[in-house]
């Protein structure tokens, strides 16, 4: 039996992960630009206005190559680390919340993520008024911005038609 690639664990994971934010009702960005530049993973937005950050490791080198991850602390009000099943848990800090997808190995050389549950909670350290205010306007901004390239094409064709009408 193949074992995944890297790049192959962290798409199972990620897809995995956000099934379960939206299963809980979270709104969910991929590569969340930060305001210091950095990206996280995924960036979750909760009913109550909590910003979540969820860092995918594909695996203990990952983890090992990974010395930006505390820096996300600023930006959110929980940290995740999401991981297979066979990542090594306690290397993980305590002070994380944790997340496994189960992943297995499927056609064409990829991988799938069979389910994913939260594990562990961290505690909560709330972020300060005017930050939530401003990461909360910049995901709603990277929101519609990505939107507004997906709708792109339907736009310009309703435009032209419309244009085509009158």
């Amino acid at each position: 039996m193949h074992r995944p690639s890297a790049p192959q664990l962290q798409s199972a994971i990620r897809t995995g992960v956000s099934q379960m934010c939206r299963m809980h009702g979270w709104a969910v960005l991929h590569e969340f630009v930060l305001p210091d530049r950095r990206r996280a993973d995924i960036m979750a937005l909760t009913p109550q206005g909590d910003l979540l950050c969820i860092e995918i490791k594909s695996g203990l080198p990952d983890f090992r190559a990974d010395h930006k991850w505390p820096d996300y602390l600023q930006w959110c009000d929980q940290l995740y680390f999401a991981v297979n099943q066979d990542f090594p848990r306690h290397i993980l800090p305590k002070t994380a919340g944790l997340v496994i997808a189960a992943t297995r190995p499927a056609a064409a050389q990829a991988a799938t993520c069979m389910d994913c549950a939260i594990i562990r909670h961290p505690q909560r350290s709330p972020l300060a008024a005017a930050r939530r205010r401003r990461l909360t306007l910049q995901f709603a901004m990277q929101a519609a911005e990505r939107l507004g390239r997906v709708d792109m094409p339907q736009v310009e064709h309703a435009v032209k038609t419309a244009l085509r009408v009158e």
